[in-house]
């Protein structure tokens, strides 16, 4: 009997577009003449077109052709993301430090927005700081969203100070300005921004510790590194916990316990939601479980493939496909600064709480990822499975059993990409009213990073109708990917909705002036 998880009938479809790539497409164009490049990352430049900002280019006519200086400074921010990372050498950059540092730049970007917003509050001063009618032009919240993301960026990545000076340079500001007149939108820029940093600082995350983001919890894995591609079943002693893996010479370390402790936005405290326990081991739910990733590894289609290798995200960083959906649903609804301000502030607010939602879960069950529960479990018995790249199905001995793609150095339950992948949905399902979406990917012949050349086979189209589509998609992926359980997925699915819920009722407060 197979136990494989079925892809939502509306996941792929045959239907031919015109793709871009993953990451997007700079134009060439006069106000991209202050380009430069982060060290491992393509050209950062000041974005031209919603074509550029989108996987399909799609956005309905009479759309605005310009993306919005807020997602200008969001593409901004997943440059230094994944330039930071990429540097060091890291495949993957930890979601969780990713996530906070999306929300602070949005946090940022949206105080000072809402000081020329005749309602909106902001979340350090409320609406201490308004502007009068006179000053809520499009030049001055322009100028005063870019010196919040200006400084909120200088602080996060310090190491890009030239990068992130450039930038403001090419949107027509002065990154040295030292002494802007009080309430000029410079001076309100770097004031709200200073303020939602001066919050954050003391957040729980330890930013600002040597080096930063280290742990404050005294964290000790209960089992010893296990070498990946060698399992060592006899050096197991609790085999339902987490294992750290050793790859290239480099032992894992759990990215970011405290996050489970961290201030959340929305949520009462971090562990408002959870999930139900994983299976008891040995259990039969969970030898069903085990017979369920072993029935997909061995049967493993082109389509599972490219979904588990999509969603990876290894080449925009989780969670930033959910920035992609914001960025789409700016372009498809015609979005200027008042709209996308608030978007991506709620939008990322919901996957900070989303990552630290699934952190406080992962620190309650710290439970075993498959690469090292099925290996133990399997030892000794002929299983048929994924035998690596280009080798299709083999025959093997269970104790070299092996997930498709990269597996990360933290617990499993609850999937975080699921959470993120919830709470994006359920927040963007509310803001727009519907949850309608409509964005799609080409994932090209050949173009897997895994079985480079060899998979897919033929291109691989796939689609999301709706934001439920999206997020049950990026959730299956883990699965697919042989990462985490279906008992880590679905759940995290609905605590992710669940999250988003309380973000978007909060936010609103903020965008109608109502919260105090």
């Amino acid at each position: 009997m197979s136990h494989r998880p079925a892809a939502p009938a509306t996941s792929t479809t045959a239907a031919v577009r015109t793709p871009l790539t993953r990451r997007r497409v700079l134009t060439t164009s006069a106000a991209a003449a202050g380009a430069f490049a982060l060290p491992g990352t393509a050209a950062w430049a000041v974005p031209t077109s919603f074509e550029a900002e989108t996987r399909t280019g799609r956005r309905r006519p009479g759309a605005v052709t310009d993306p919005s200086v807020v997602i200008r400074w969001n593409q901004a921010a997943m440059d230094a993301i994944l330039g930071r990372y990429q540097a060091a050498g890291n495949r993957f950059g930890p979601a969780t430090v990713n996530a906070r540092a999306l929300a602070i730049v949005h946090n940022a970007i949206y105080d000072a927005w809402a000081c020329y917003d005749r309602c909106a509050v902001g979340t350090r001063f409320g609406g201490a700081l308004r502007r009068p009618r006179a000053e809520r032009t499009l030049d001055n919240k322009n100028e005063a969203i870019s010196y919040a993301a200006h400084l909120a960026l200088l602080d996060l990545f310090p190491e890009y100070k030239v990068a992130i000076d450039n930038m403001l340079r090419s949107l027509g500001h002065d990154p040295e300005l030292t002494n802007p007149r009080r309430n000029s939108p410079a001076w309100i820029g770097r004031r709200t921004a200073q303020a939602v940093l001066d919050y954050r600082h003391a957040d729980g995350a330890n930013q600002l510790g040597t080096p930063a983001y280290t742990d404050t919890t005294g964290y000790q894995p209960r089992n010893a590194p296990q070498i990946a591609g060698a399992f060592d079943p006899s050096t197991v002693t609790e085999p339902a916990h987490w294992t750290p893996l050793i790859v290239g010479g480099k032992t894992q370390r759990y990215l970011t316990p405290q996050f489970a402790v961290m201030q959340p936005f929305a949520l009462s405290r971090p562990d408002q939601f959870t999930v139900a326990a994983p299976p008891a081991y040995p259990s039969v739910r969970m030898t069903a479980a085990i017979e369920e990733l072993l029935d997909i590894s061995a049967n493993l289609t082109d389509e599972q493939k490219a979904i588990a290798e999509f969603w990876l995200n290894d080449d925009v960083t989780p969670p930033g496909a959910q920035q992609m959906w914001g960025r789409y649903v700016s372009a498809r609804d015609g979005h200027g600064v008042d709209e996308d301000a608030q978007i991506f502030f709620g939008l990322n607010m919901a996957e900070c709480d989303a990552a630290i939602g699934s952190w406080a879960v992962k620190r309650d069950y710290d439970f075993a990822r498959p690469s090292t529960l099925i290996p133990y479990d399997q030892r000794g018995r002929q299983i048929r499975s994924w035998g690596g790249p280009g080798q299709g199905t083999v025959t093997m001995d269970g104790v070299d059993w092996q997930a498709y793609v990269a597996v990360p150095p933290f617990p499993a339950t609850v999937s975080g990409h699921s959470t993120f992948s919830g709470a994006a949905a359920e927040f963007l399902r509310r803001f727009t009213g519907s949850d309608s979406f409509g964005d799609s990917y080409r994932f090209k012949a050949g173009a897997s990073t895994v079985e480079p050349g060899l998979t897919p086979r033929t291109d691989v189209v796939l689609t999301w109708p709706t934001f439920s589509d999206a997020a049950h998609q990026a959730g299956i992926s883990r699965v697919y990917g042989g990462m985490h359980w279906s008992f880590d997925n679905e759940p995290g699915i609905e605590m992710g909705h669940r999250i988003g819920k309380v973000v978007h009722r909060q936010a609103m407060r903020y965008f109608g002036g109502t919260h105090r």
